[in-house]
């Protein structure tokens, strides 16, 4: 073995991360629908909560899927749209799993409790998302820096289904 991972499969990488994240598109989209249909999202964004974290994150889940759907066509700005979305993915994740774990700290503070605070199953929670999610993405960026994803892209789209060049077509 002389590479510590092997890449994944190019048209994996692609459909994965166009139909994941079309799935999560969809889903916040009704979501939100859901919420506001119920008047739950007015009460929302009264909260601590702007409508530009939705926004935000319905735009990192839009780049995940074109990033995706460029991977698929072997386009370039696919490459690095995905590519730069498993990085956003990744610190994210990371951030959201520490605001959420100093939320409850926090929690704790203002209820002024007497008994000691467990975070041991809000660490393994947070890293039972944590590892997977950064072990995938970074598989990913792997995957489109190796040279044989590099070479593909560079031939682009019409490599595929360009006939062979005349000198190698036999003649009749």
């Amino acid at each position: 073995m002389d590479k510590f991972i092997d890449p994944l499969p190019l048209p994996f990488i692609g459909w994965f991360f166009t139909v994941v994240p079309l799935i999560v598109l969809v889903g916040g989209a009704l979501l939100l629908r859901v919420l506001q249909t119920r008047g739950l999202l007015a009460q929302r964004y009264q909260k601590n909560y702007s409508v530009w974290n939705d926004i935000i994150l319905l735009l990192v889940w839009g780049l995940g899927f074109l990033g995706g759907f460029g991977v698929l066509n072997r386009r370039t700005w696919g490459a690095t749209a995905l590519e730069y979305f498993c990085w956003v993915m990744m610190i994210l994740l990371v951030v959201n799993a520490v605001t959420r774990i100093k939320l409850l700290r926090d929690d704790h503070i203002r209820e002024k409790s007497t008994e000691p605070l467990n975070l041991f199953p809000a660490f393994m929670a947070a890293l039972l998302t944590i590892v997977p999610v950064v072990a995938f993405c970074g598989a990913t960026i792997f995957t489109l820096h190796t040279d044989e994803v590099k070479q593909v892209f560079t031939a682009g789209p019409q490599s595929q289904n360009a006939p062979p060049p005349a000198d190698t077509i036999a003649p009749r």
